[in-house]
């Protein structure tokens, strides 16, 4: 479902707008949000798991992949 907003920005974004033809301009402005925003979690994420690398303790690599293994091996 569209919705109609109104929202204020600044010259430059507003003459970058003006150029494109009228018909892909809210497809424009959506295919940019969600870029923003999917940057926007990605960032966030990133961030969240830096903090739990910070508080959990190290683990070794030949131990990550000794667990990888014995779950696949448990898989059918």
């Amino acid at each position: 479902m569209a919705r109609r907003v109104n929202i204020m920005m600044d010259d430059d974004s507003w003459r970058i707008i003006g150029r494109l033809p009228r018909g892909t301009r809210s497809r424009a402005v959506n295919a940019a949000i969600r870029e923003w925003a999917g940057v926007a979690m990605r960032r966030e994420a990133s961030a969240r798991m830096d903090a739990l690398r910070a508080r959990l303790p190290a683990v070794e690599t030949c131990r990550i992949v000794r667990w990888i293994r014995e779950e696949r091996e448990r898989r059918p």
